[in-house]
Parts: C-alpha cells; structure tokens; sequence
C-alpha cells in the first residue's frame, strides 16, 4: 500500500454461534464445519485478495488495490455481502441413518464481518486488527449475519448507498425515470438534434441528477435495464417527431454505457428497439 498509495481493506469474519456446533456435534462436526467456510470464503474473493483463518472460528480478508477511500468501501462491501450470502447457505457435515436409508443431514450457519481500511502506513498492524476486531462486535450487537465498518461515517456512506440501490430497483419496476431532451445547435444556431438524458423523478427527493445515480446503477448492474428503458424512450420520442413537420429530420444522441455495449445481445437490443417503435435508425446516434 505504501509502494503504490492504494487503498486496501481488512475484514474479521467471526462465526456465529460455532460454540453451540461444536458443544452438541463434537469437534470433528466442527472441523469440517470451518473447512467448508473456507472453501467458500476463498470461492467468494478476487483474484490477489488474501484470506487466513486467525484460529478457532476467526478468518480474515484482506483486499489490496483500491482506488480511494469511498471506491474501496464500496468494493468491500459488496465482497463482504457476498461472503455473508455464501456462508448462511445449508451445509452438508453428517449423514444420518433413517429407516428409509442414509439422508444428509444440515446445519445452517450465519457470520459477522467487521471492516476497516487502511492506506500506506497510517497505523500499525495490530491496531488495524483491533478495528475490525471491534468493528465485528458491532456486526454482533446488531443482530449477527451482517457487517460493520469502524468508521462510522463509511458505516453511514455505505447504509446510504444501500437505500439508494434499494429505491433505484423500485424506480424501475415503477417507472420512475423521463428523459430530458438537450437541443443540439450548428454554427448559424440551428436545431437539427437532441440528446437525451435521463432524469429520477423519486417520489420523496424530487428530481434526481444522473450524476447521483448512474455510477451506482453501473456498479450493480442496473444500468442494463436503465439503459434499455432509455434507449425505447428516445425512440418513441423519434417515432413521435417523424409524424410532426420540421422536426421530421432532428436526429436523438443517446448514451451507451460500455456495460451495455459488452453484451452480446447489445446488436438485436438496438435492432428489436428500432422496430417496436417504429423509429428511423438514420435518426438515432448512439454515443459511447
């Protein structure tokens, strides 16, 4: 970190109730209970994160090569709840004999994650342990099978990302979004296009900027049905014009974000859009 002046993160992943487990099942129960949690521990990471089991049900994560303080946050947290996911699915320890044969028999488990950051030298070794460390207690005051980080302003930044991602899945399935339409000039001051861009009409905050919602739409993979929606929208709209003298000619600039452009579909999308709307593609100028 200090070589490159990147960000990394520190995570204590502590078990829930693996007491209890080992108490009524016996130590070997146990023992293939935290082999499993490693095997998934490691299936959930990145290429070049690290992951070490401390001693008894404790296991650490260290992630390396964040960009800035907020990035790397975000980049954690979408680790740690995947982790989370992966470790309260049913796990597979015994067989037990039944009158109609052998069955498996599961157990459920659950974990609680604490985060810290830590950039170049800032702090020792030790202390960035005890960060996480009391970071995870807080994961387990409040309820275990969840994650905190240490600081609480990251704790806030991140709760508020996930309820902006939260009423952003719900603007679409409600059809909260409109296009605003910028006019494109020539040289003499003539109209001869638009660009479209897309505005949040959220039903508490008003009209939202993209700048506040795009990213995080990019980041979980909500740009793709964004990006459709926005895509049909200033079709009809050209459709519409078509049908209106002197705006027949006006072409429609729409912006394409590069997750959209990487499917492989990304073709037939434009194609099956143009012709449920009826919009001329001479009109249409996709812009990357």
């Amino acid at each position: 970190s200090a070589r490159h002046h990147r960000y990394g993160a520190l995570m204590l992943i502590d078990m829930d109730n693996f007491k209890t487990l080992n108490d009524t099942q016996g130590h070997d129960i146990g023992d293939r209970f935290l082999v499993e949690v490693a095997t998934r521990l490691r299936a959930c990471l990145r290429e070049g994160d690290t992951a070490a089991r401390l001693g008894g049900d404790e296991f650490v994560v260290m992630m390396e090569d964040l960009e800035g303080a907020d990035a790397a946050a975000m980049a954690a947290e979408v680790v740690a709840q995947k982790i989370l996911a992966s470790l309260r699915l049913p796990y597979q320890l015994q067989n037990v004999v039944s009158d109609d044969g052998t069955a498996a028999r599961s157990h459920y488990g659950t974990a609680s994650i604490g985060i810290t950051l830590f950039v170049e030298h800032t702090v020792s070794v030790d202390e960035l342990v005890k960060r996480a460390d009391t970071a995870m207690y807080q994961a387990k005051a409040a309820g275990r099978n969840t994650l905190r980080f240490f600081d609480p302003e990251m704790q806030s930044n991140v709760k508020a990302r996930s309820a902006l991602e939260t009423d952003l899945r719900k603007a679409l399935n409600e059809g909260q979004f409109l296009l605003h339409y910028q006019p494109q000039v020539d040289a003499n001051g003539q109209w001869f296009g638009a660009e479209a861009l897309v505005r949040w009409q959220h039903p508490q905050r008003g009209l939202v900027p993209p700048g506040e919602f795009i990213s995080l739409a990019e980041e979980t993979g909500l740009i793709l049905p964004l990006g459709l929606w926005v895509l049909e929208a200033a079709c009809n709209q050209l459709a519409a014009w078509a049908g209106r003298p002197g705006l027949e000619n006006l072409t429609i600039a729409v912006n394409v974000s590069a997750h959209q452009f990487h499917q492989r579909d990304f073709v037939s999308q434009v194609l099956g859009v143009l012709a449920r709307t009826g919009a001329r593609a001479r009109r249409l100028k996709l812009e990357l």
